[in-house]
Parts: C-alpha cells; sequence; structure tokens
C-alpha cells in the first residue's frame, strides 16, 4: 500500500468518526459519505487527496457524468451525481481545515464541486408523484396469493405499510410487540428500531378501509398461535432458506429473525403490484397516498397536525411539501371550482372538500 493511499485511509476514517462522534450522524449517513468519498477515491487512481484544486473538481464532475450504473449500465441519475458531489464537497471543506491540508487545499476551490442548479432544483421540487390509490390498494390487496406462509407474510407486509405508512426500513425492524391491536396502532421505538433520525413516535392505523386491517390481525393471530412467535419476535419474519427433498436449495418458510435491510422487503412490495398488473410502485409513495387522503377526512388544524403526527412528523408542513403536492388533474378541478364560486367573502362555501 502506497504512502499516499495510507494517508488518503487514515483521513478519510478520522472524518468518519467525526461525522458520527461530532455530528451524530447515523450508520446508515455515515456508509452513504464513505461509499461517495470511495467514488472520488477511484477517480484519483491512488493520488493523494492533498492534490485537489479546482480543475481536479471540474474533471470529477465529467468523470461522474460518464459513469454508468453497475446494475442496469444506464448513466448514473442526476439525484445521485449530486449526492456524491455534495457529500465529496463536504468532505474537502472540512478538510481544509485539518493539519496538513490547510495549505493545499482552499474553501473556494470546494465549491467546484458544487451541483448545478438546474438539476439541483429538480431535486427538491415538490411535484406531484404518481402513487396508487386506495382502490388499487383494496384489488392488490384482494388478489394477492395466500396459499403459503411466505404469500401471507408479503400480504400482510404491504396491508400494514398502507395502515402505518411506515418506512420501509422501519417497518422491518419492529417486532410483535411494538403493535398494540387492541388500540389498532403502533409504537415506533426509535432505539431498537430505525426510525428516520432515531426517533421514537405512535402511529395509529389509518382509515384506509378494506381489508387491510384484517389482513394483519390474520397475520399475527398466525404468527403467535401457529408459529408460537413472542412479543420479542419479528412481525415481518425474513425467508427460511435450506435443502428441499430434491437437495436444491429453495425458500423453506419463515426463519425467527427479521430481514437485515430492506432490499428484500422493497422488492416484493413492487412486485406485488407488477403481479396484479399495477404500476410497480415503490413503498415510499404509499406516503403520498396516505398524504392525499387528508383531503377526505381533515377539517381543522388539530385535525391536520395529528394526520402529520401519525406519519412521525414534527411539522404538519412537512407532510405538505414532501407528500402533499395535488394531482395535475386535481388542480385543474380545484381552479375551475375557485373560478365559479369566486372569493370567500362572497359566499357561505365549506372551504374544504
Amino acid at each position: 500500500m502506497s504512502k499516499s493511499t495510507r494517508e488518503n485511509l487514515r483521513i478519510k476514517h478520522k472524518y468518519l468518526v467525526w461525522l458520527q462522534v461530532a455530528k451524530g450522524h447515523s450508520e446508515a449517513t455515515i456508509d452513504k459519505t464513505a461509499a461517495a468519498i470511495s467514488v472520488y477515491e477511484a477517480f484519483l487512481g491512488g493520488r493523494d487527496f492533498r492534490a485537489f484544486h479546482s480543475e481536479r473538481a471540474r474533471a470529477f464532475k465529467r468523470y461522474l457524468a460518464a459513469q454508468k450504473n453497475a446494475r442496469s449500465g444506464a448513466p448514473l441519475s442526476p439525484s445521485t451525481i449530486n449526492s456524491t458531489l455534495r457529500e465529496v464537497k463536504a468532505f474537502f471543506f472540512w478538510l481544509a481545515d485539518q493539519p496538513g491540508y490547510k495549505s493545499k487545499i482552499s474553501h473556494s476551490d470546494t465549491d467546484y464541486l458544487t451541483p448545478d442548479r438546474k438539476s439541483e432544483a429538480a431535486r427538491r421540487s415538490t411535484l406531484w408523484k404518481p402513487h396508487p390509490s386506495l382502490a388499487q390498494v383494496q384489488h392488490l390487496l384482494e388478489r394477492m396469493p395466500t396459499s403459503s406462509v411466505l404469500q401471507r407474510r408479503d400480504r400482510a407486509l404491504v396491508a400494514f405499510l398502507f395502515l402505518t405508512g411506515s418506512r420501509i426500513g422501519a417497518g422491518i425492524g419492529l417486532r410483535l410487540g411494538h403493535v398494540d391491536l387492541q388500540n389498532a396502532c403502533v409504537q415506533f421505538d426509535g432505539r431498537s428500531v430505525k426510525t428516520k433520525f432515531g426517533k421514537s413516535f405512535t402511529t395509529a392505523f389509518f382509515p384506509i378501509g378494506g381489508p387491510a386491517d384484517q389482513i394483519l390481525r390474520d397475520w399475527i393471530g398466525e404468527l403467535r398461535t401457529t408459529h408460537l412467535f413472542s412479543d420479542a419476535d419479528p412481525l415481518f419474519p425474513k425467508t427460511r432458506v435450506g435443502v428441499d427433498g430434491s437437495r436444491k436449495f429453495a425458500a423453506l418458510g419463515i426463519a425467527r429473525e427479521p430481514w437485515s435491510n430492506p432490499s428484500s422487503a422493497a422488492r416484493i412490495f413492487k412486485q406485488a403490484f407488477t403481479d396484479a398488473g399495477l404500476s410497480p410502485f415503490s413503498p415510499h409513495r404509499v406516503r403520498d397516498t396516505l398524504a392525499e387522503l387528508t383531503r377526505e377526512y381533515c377539517r381543522t388544524p388539530e385535525d391536520y397536525k395529528a394526520w402529520s403526527q401519525n406519519l412521525g412528523h414534527d411539522n404538519a408542513l412537512t407532510t405538505f411539501t414532501s407528500y402533499g403536492a395535488v394531482g395535475p388533474g386535481r388542480q385543474i378541478e380545484l381552479m375551475a371550482r375557485f373560478r365559479k364560486r369566486g372569493p370567500l367573502g362572497d359566499v357561505d362555501v365549506e372551504i374544504i372538500e
């Protein structure tokens, strides 16, 4: 290992420790940062981090634009490129204050790693995102197969996400003891569940109707009575793999441990929609579906605040700026209604329909 490589590893490790201890970043965030810096290391080809200047920053941007996704072979998306640039820029900004690097790296040169404004604006936009309707959700749940324990687990997972609006990473880490069926709610304990920013909060089941509530109750009943699961066992256990009768590896049922990461659960979610003849929605679009439901149920500021808290948001505006965009068709419909009725001062109408 060359001296420059050793120095790069040393200072990178110091930065990651600083992020964890001094800034309180989560393990997932630190992994993301480390991955971005590794991309820059690959670009450097073994050169020292001190060999940084504005032209090298511009060359790194061109390097990213020429890279391709390892799985799909497609060019890297603007969001991936911008995320990498932001992480690398933050690293070099910190590096410019470190002993041995101050004289080599200037803060002004790190600005050359800033993503372009157009792509950043697109990333931050709150445009309406396609998401499943309640009719599609009920169609999906009624058609998902249930002949095997794995199929029943998968259906319960989909039902649970729509009942709670849980992020997939938090949902797969829940234990049976976190679910209170009597009060129709879930305790997201940030100490044991991977919630965003480690927050702890309670989520009551959303009023989505259809079979979702009963599907989840039946699944929990099966886990407790048929599989003898306890409060400490996972709500959504991972697949147990072993050798079947033909001496081949196969899925044999469920294990007594949760999924280690959300990728498998996310694939199951998307595939379920595809199998039902629908678009392969991402699990995160569930939250858009639930945010849109506010127009059907919320009338007062207290209603909106309760709905927002139920999604784990401290600020109700977060719900609307991140997930509450109005669909194009609905927007046109509302504007036509405004033109027809005139200002609210002129007519006595219900504000929210």
